[in-house]
Parts: structure tokens; C-alpha cells; sequence
């Protein structure tokens, strides 16, 4: 399970640039599955296609291009010590909401939660990024 400090780790280390409080959360969630030794394969239009879980490419690629879709996030993981099956993370804003769809390849069921954006987003972070989120032990 991933901590408040290592999230905090991940956000820093990859800089991203946020345009709004959803990025910042999305951003966050992205944060929590690195922190816990997933692998990022695919982020953006791409992970969108309706092929992604299916794609053969195991390469680790960046964040960039991650939030260059309005309101929509997607992000493609695998664990090397889970099978390494794929595991596609969508989100969806709705309103001061991030609806948050997680589906791993082979499996029907699909994970759902719904974020409430100003639990863990402050609203004037300034340009510390520590001072942009809170709670976010709790995600």
C-alpha cells in the first residue's frame, strides 16, 4: 500500500504540469499505482483505444501527453510480481467529481470509485507540491 510520503515521491519526481484540480487528482491516483510497483506502459489517447489491455508492448514510457485530453485521464500499468497482467485506470470528470474505472486484463469485473476532488486537492496550492494536495494517505 502506497503512503502519503511516497505518493508525494512520484508527484515530484515526474513534475507534471496541472491545468486544474482534476489533473491534480487524477494525477494523484497515477502516483498511488506507481507507488505500489505498477508500471507505466501507455497514458493518454492511446490508452484510450479500445485495444489498449491488449497491447504486447511491455516498454515503461513517461507521463507526457498525460492530461492532453480534457476531462479524460487514462493510464495502462502492468506488475512485474502480478503476472504482469495489463490494468487499464480510466477517469472521467463529473463535476467536483473523478470517476475512476479500473479494469485488469482478463478479468469481467470492473473496479469503480468515485473521488471527491476537493478531499484531497487544495485550492490555492501555490507552486510547492506539497501545498497542492492533502489527505493523501487516505487515497
Amino acid at each position: 500500500m502506497a503512503t502519503e510520503q511516497s505518493l508525494m515521491a512520484v508527484i515530484r519526481a515526474a513534475r507534471p504540469s496541472f491545468r486544474n484540480p482534476h489533473d491534480k487528482a487524477a494525477f494523484a491516483v497515477h502516483a498511488a499505482f506507481v507507488a505500489a510497483g505498477y508500471v507505466l506502459h501507455d497514458t493518454g489517447l492511446s490508452a484510450f483505444s479500445d485495444n489498449a489491455l491488449s497491447s504486447s508492448s511491455t516498454d515503461e514510457v513517461g507521463v507526457e501527453n498525460w492530461n492532453a485530453i480534457e476531462e479524460h485521464y487514462a493510464f495502462l500499468y502492468s506488475h512485474p510480481e502480478k503476472e504482469s497482467k495489463k490494468v487499464l485506470m480510466k477517469c472521467l470528470v463529473m463535476n467536483n467529481s473523478l470517476m475512476v474505472d479500473v479494469l485488469k486484463d482478463g478479468d469481467s469485473e470492473l473496479l469503480h470509485m468515485e473521488i471527491d476532488v476537493g478531499e484531497y486537492v487544495e485550492d490555492n496550492g501555490g507552486t510547492n507540491y506539497a501545498s497542492q494536495f492533502k489527505n493523501l494517505g487516505k487515497l
